[in-house]
């Protein structure tokens, strides 16, 4: 694949993620990091913060000299959190992620254990990112490639078109409308979430504060560790109550965890588990990994409802549609749970209604 060209507009794309999502300020550090396949976006972003004032430092993987490496050296060897990197995240004040590599789908398919070698320093890079109040986005149009296309069986130019329009939307809006929602889900005591295709789920509500993504980098999120958003954005996720839900569960949109897309769920809870599951496509592929969870994989983990209203197609980030309702099995510590198991799936509900305490909150996919 060539490297995804940036159009016209990028510019202000860059300076809309550096300004309203990082909120970066002349003077101040940013790191840029990028794999090939986004070297143009990489430099449009290198050039917009040079024109703010913003001292600038790119960080680059070429793809295929990575995957040489994955063939030849020892696995331990690559995993290894350089210091020199260490040292310029301690030093930044911003941070942009052009997700890579570009073959994805490769990457996942690794064994294992060379897989989980290869990131293993994934959590002392959040933990020194955390430690240095980086304010920092990952930049999702590097996972719309054509193996991941391919994998997930989309067509990558709509997908990639779809990522453009929605990085467009005011972050600012979301930001409001995840605050209302927030406030309201925070304070609850009962959530229930209905389809006309059947879905009818009663859960209650534990008084967790909700995680939003909303696109902004505020100073309350460094604070609780929440310094990572997406671009585009966003979401409010909340943990209920793990210990109570009722009813059924039927998928609209598919799902797309990383190993391959799963479509026309439909789940049914008794006695506040998971009680039977049956899935159109991909049937076998959750079966798989629900068998293998440990126990407490069929307690009920996290809610979501969506807050972009461009996003229509958007594997990874598919609850951020405005007005979908995710909901998730399984570990929920990310959300402020009490289940840490390493099993996590969930159906994704477009046009839904959801009400908090018998009051609306999403009427047919409106946020109210």
């Amino acid at each position: 694949m060539a490297p995804l060209a940036t159009p016209p507009g990028v510019e202000s794309i860059c300076r809309n993620v550096l300004v309203r999502t990082l909120r970066m300020r002349r003077g101040e550090n940013l790191l840029v990091e990028s794999w090939t396949h986004m070297l143009p976006w990489a430099n449009a972003f290198v050039l917009e913060a040079r024109r703010l004032g913003i001292r600038t430092t790119l960080l680059y993987e070429e793809e295929a000299t990575y995957w040489r490496a994955v063939e030849e050296c020892k696995p331990k060897e690559l995993g290894q959190f350089p210091e020199p990197e260490l040292g310029a995240l301690s030093k930044a004040d911003g941070y942009v992620f052009l997700w890579g590599p570009e073959d994805r789908p490769r990457l996942r398919a690794l064994p294992k254990e060379k897989f989980d070698a290869l990131v293993g320093y994934n959590s002392k890079w959040y933990q020194a990112a955390e430690k240095a109040g980086i304010r920092g986005c990952r930049i999702e149009l590097g996972q719309a490639t054509d193996p991941a296309a391919r994998f997930y069986g989309v067509n990558a130019a709509v997908w990639q078109q779809n990522l453009l329009d929605a990085m467009e939307v005011d972050v600012r809006s979301i930001a409001r409308d995840a605050a209302r929602l927030a406030a309201r889900l925070r304070k609850g005591k009962t959530l229930h979430v209905s389809h006309a295709n059947g879905t009818n789920v009663q859960l209650r509500l534990a008084g967790r504060k909700p995680v939003v993504d909303s696109g902004i980098v505020t100073p309350e999120d460094v604070r609780a560790g929440n310094n990572m958003t997406t671009v585009p954005a966003g979401a409010v996720y909340v943990a209920p109550d793990e210990k109570f839900i009722e009813g059924n569960a039927r998928a609209n949109r598919p799902s797309y965890p990383t190993k391959g897309m799963l479509g026309g769920g439909e789940w049914s809870f008794s006695e506040n588990r998971l009680a039977s599951f049956h899935y159109e496509s991909g049937e076998d592929r959750f079966t798989a990994a629900y068998e293998a969870a440990p126990a407490h994989k069929d307690r009920i983990g996290f809610v979501s409802i969506g807050l972009n209203p461009k996003l229509h197609l958007a594997p990874g980030i598919e609850d951020f549609e405005r007005g979908t309702v995710l909901l998730g099995i399984g570990s929920n510590g990310a959300f402020g749970g009490k289940n840490r198991i390493p099993f996590q799936s969930w159906l994704v509900l477009a046009g839904a209604h959801v009400d908090v305490d018998g009051t609306p909150i999403v009427a047919d996919g409106e946020i109210l």
